[in-house]
C-alpha cells in the first residue's frame, strides 16, 4: 500500500507538469541610419539598415532615395555605391558652417524619413595637444600565476577655448606610432618604423561648461599603454629577434567636432551605453534619441550629425626613467595607412630622448 500511494503521487505530480512560455515583447524591425556632414571636403556617407527585431541580424537598405535639403534652397543626391552607403557628390557639395541640413530618404514601399533642420555650428581651433604620464594597476601573469602589474603610457588630452562657441564637442583621434630600431649583425641596420593605429571604438565628448571660462583644458582623448609605443617590430625583419629600440613616442592627430546640445545628449546617451558597467541590477543608462522621424510613426535609430571639423596634431614621447611626458615640434602629421619602414630619417622623423 506504501508503495502505491508514491506511485500516486508521481502520476499525479507528472499528469499536472505544464509548459510555461514566457511572454516576451516583440521588437518590431526599426530602420537604422548614420550619416554626418562636415565642412571638409566630401564625399559625404549616410549609412541606411533596417533591423531584424531580436535576432541581432541587420540588412543593408539599397533601394532608397536619398537627398540633402540646406536651408539656402538647395538639394543634393546621394547615389548608394556597392557597400550600400549613400554618398554624395564631392565636387558640387560642401557643408558650410551658419547653414542648416536635413535629410530625407524614400523608400520604395512609401516609407518616408527625415530629420530635423541640423545647423553647422562654428567650432573654435584647438589650441594644444599635450599629453601627461599615467599609472593604472593591472592583472598580468607569467604564465603560471597572476599577480597585481602596473600599466603605464601617455594619456593625450586636448585644449581648446571654446568661450562664445557652441560648448558642445566630439573627438576622433589617430595615432601614428614611430620607434628607432637597430638590428645588429656584420653591418648593423637602422630602422624608422612608423605604425599607424585608429581605436576602435573610440568615443570622446566633452561639454565646455563643465571647464572654466569655456575653456576645455585636459580633455582625456586616448591612452596609450607603455608597451604598446616600444612593441619591436622583429617580425618584420625574418629571423631578428635582438634588437635595440632608441627612440620610441606617438604622432597624435586629433579631430574636433561642433555640436548643438541634442547632438551632445544623443552621444552622452551612446557613451553612457558602451561604458555600462554598473551590472544586472545597475542604473539603465539614458536611451539615445535621434533626430529622425517616419511618416508611419515607427521608431527610427541613429542621428544625422551635421558638424563643423578642427583639427590639430601632436607629437609625444615618453620618459619612462623619470615618469614624465615630453611633447615635440612636428612639421606635420604622417598620416600612414599601413606600416612604413625607411632605412634613413624622414622630414618628418622626431628624435625622441627617451
Amino acid at each position: 500500500m506504501r508503495y502505491f500511494k508514491i506511485l500516486i503521487a508521481v502520476i499525479l505530480l507528472v499528469g499536472c507538469e505544464e509548459y510555461f512560455r514566457p511572454d516576451i515583447d516583440e521588437m518590431e524591425p526599426a530602420y537604422v541610419i548614420d550619416g554626418l556632414l562636415t565642412d571638409e571636403p566630401g564625399p559625404y556617407k549616410v549609412k541606411i539598415m533596417k533591423t531584424s527585431g531580436y535576432n541581432g541580424k541587420t540588412e543593408t537598405v539599397t533601394d532608397a532615395h536619398v537627398r540633402i535639403e540646406c536651408s539656402d534652397g538647395n538639394t543634393y543626391y546621394l547615389l548608394c555605391d556597392s557597400s550600400g552607403c549613400y554618398l554624395t557628390d564631392s565636387a558640387k557639395f560642401v557643408g558650410e558652417v551658419g547653414k542648416s541640413y536635413k535629410l530625407v530618404a524614400i523608400f520604395a514601399d512609401g516609407h518616408h524619413l527625415e530629420s530635423s533642420y541640423e545647423e553647422m555650428l562654428p567650432s573654435p581651433e584647438i589650441e594644444d595637444i599635450n599629453g601627461f604620464y599615467y599609472e593604472s594597476k593591472e592583472i598580468a601573469t607569467n604564465g603560471d600565476e597572476y599577480f597585481n602589474g602596473v600599466d603605464y603610457g601617455i594619456c593625450a588630452t586636448n585644449t581648446t577655448a571654446a568661450a562664445g562657441y557652441t560648448p558642445y564637442y566630439r573627438y576622433d583621434c589617430k595615432i601614428v606610432m614611430q620607434t628607432h630600431q637597430r638590428y645588429p649583425g656584420t653591418f648593423p641596420a637602422d630602422r624608422y618604423i612608423y605604425r599607424p593605429f585608429t581605436p576602435e571604438g573610440l568615443l570622446v565628448i566633452a561639454d565646455a561648461n563643465n571647464y572654466i571660462d569655456n575653456k576645455i583644458i585636459g580633455n582625456h582623448i586616448y591612452r596609450t599603454p607603455r608597451k604598446m609605443l616600444f612593441i619591436g617590430i622583429d617580425s618584420l625583419v625574418e629571423g631578428m629577434t635582438d634588437f635595440n629600440i632608441y627612440d620610441y613616442g606617438e604622432f597624435v592627430l586629433v579631430k574636433q567636432f561642433s555640436m548643438d546640445e541634442n547632438q551632445y545628449n544623443y552621444w552622452k546617451a551612446v557613451k553612457e551605453q558602451q561604458e555600462n558597467t554598473n551590472g544586472f541590477f545597475g542604473h539603465i543608462e539614458n536611451q539615445p534619441i535621434g533626430n529622425i522621424n517616419s511618416n508611419t510613426g515607427e521608431k527610427v535609430l541613429g542621428y544625422f550629425c551635421v558638424s563643423s571639423v578642427k583639427q590639430n596634431f601632436s607629437a609625444l614621447g615618453l620618459n619612462e626613467s623619470k615618469k614624465y611626458v615630453s611633447k615635440y615640434d612636428a612639421d606635420y602629421f604622417p598620416d600612414t595607412d599601413t606600416v612604413a619602414i625607411y632605412e634613413r630619417p624622414q622630414d618628418f622623423t622626431i628624435m625622441f630622448q627617451n
